[in-house]
């Protein structure tokens, strides 16, 4: 019985020793194979260098509507030029992510990343509001773009005065009331965004009013209709405008857009449903397809916004308040009314006159 337990042993460790070797060799060929690999690797890629790691003097996030890409993107150049000067990195989240996520889950992400500000146009509900409060809670600074959320703790909302925007529209009801052979009271939808306040589509209805009482006392005030839009995607812009066009007897004889995203949707269903003519619209911003609207006449107007002010402005804002502690808490933005004529004109220039 012990020569058989002797010899079992023996045999046992026969075996332990040949996979111990049978291993060895396994994970040497292994190490040789992917030291191969690297090398053949590394031969076809001989221009790769190591990256260069810049320094900043600041990190701004940059978080706007994806909807309304044509306004944001001239916004977007003059912030990071103006950015520039000051040695300051600018960083869109919504490309830089690789993520379709939410206005409200990039403002998140920004704060955690202890940013030292942001530029935010985006969604303007309760949910940004606390984030925002959030942000300046935690010392970054806040400058909010075209649509305010006064109701947060932002440092700074860069922007076009409600009021201001409201007699703007007004002149343009007026004019075209002017030119009509009849006088009469005219019906008048607002476009606003859903999450608009309900303050500040108070300011802009009031400002229209004001506007005829002071300017046009002969005229009917209009009849002013506040349409809110479900602006979360383009999709549901498109169908929320269409779905306007659907019924004769609802149809209003005017239209006002406070948004370019609004305004293309507006031109696109009135050629789509043969309605130009049939409505006046006066639209937002001055981009290129809105400007070829007008000289066809399916569009009355525009009001055009300095988007190179507002990205500039929002910069500066925001440097002052990293270096001082404070900022202004409102910086207005340069509008004008462009109608056939300037449209006309700068078409002509940006397209060397044909």
């Amino acid at each position: 019985m012990t020569m058989d337990k002797g010899r079992n042993t023996g045999r046992y460790s026969k075996r332990a020793y040949r996979v111990i070797y049978l291993s060895i060799l396994a994970m040497m060929l292994v190490a040789i194979g992917s030291a191969v690999i690297f090398n053949n690797l590394k031969n076809r890629m001989p221009d790769i260098e190591q990256g260069v790691t810049e320094e900043y003097d600041g990190h701004f996030a940059f978080i706007v509507s994806s909807d309304d890409e044509g306004f944001w993107e001239g916004v977007y150049a003059s912030v990071c030029e103006e950015a520039t000067k000051d040695n300051i990195y600018i960083e869109d989240m919504s490309k830089s992510l690789g993520v379709n996520y939410s206005d409200t889950d990039l403002l998140r992400v920004a704060i955690n990343s202890s940013v030292d500000g942001i530029i935010y146009g985006g969604t303007t509900n309760e949910t940004a509001a606390a984030l925002i409060d959030r942000a300046v809670e935690e010392g970054i600074g806040v400058a909010i773009l075209q649509n305010d959320i006064d109701a947060s703790a932002r440092q700074c909302f860069v922007g076009v005065n409600n009021y201001e925007l409201g007699q703007m529209f007004a002149s343009q009801i007026a004019e075209i009331i002017s030119g009509e052979e009849e006088i009469s009271k005219k019906s008048v939808d607002v476009l606003i965004d859903r999450d608009m306040s309900e303050g500040a589509s108070n300011v802009i209805t009031i400002a229209i009013e004001d506007y005829f009482t002071e300017n046009y006392p002969d005229y009917p005030i209009p009849e002013l209709n506040i349409i809110r839009i479900n602006s979360d995607d383009a999709f549901s812009v498109e169908d929320d405008i269409r779905r306007l066009f659907l019924y004769e007897d609802m149809q209003s004889d005017m239209m006002l857009c406070l948004s370019s995203i609004h305004t293309q949707c507006v031109y696109q269903s009135l050629v789509d449903r043969n309605k130009v003519g049939d409505v006046q619209v006066v639209g937002y911003f001055a981009g290129n397809s809105i400007l070829e609207a007008i000289e066809k006449q399916i569009i009355y107007s525009t009001i055009s916004v300095d988007t190179e002010e507002m990205g500039r402005d929002s910069v500066k804002a925001l440097k002052e308040y990293m270096e001082e502690g404070y900022t202004n808490s409102y910086v207005p933005v340069s509008t004008q009314v462009i109608g056939y004529d300037q449209a006309k004109l700068i078409s002509g220039q940006l397209g060397g006159g044909e």
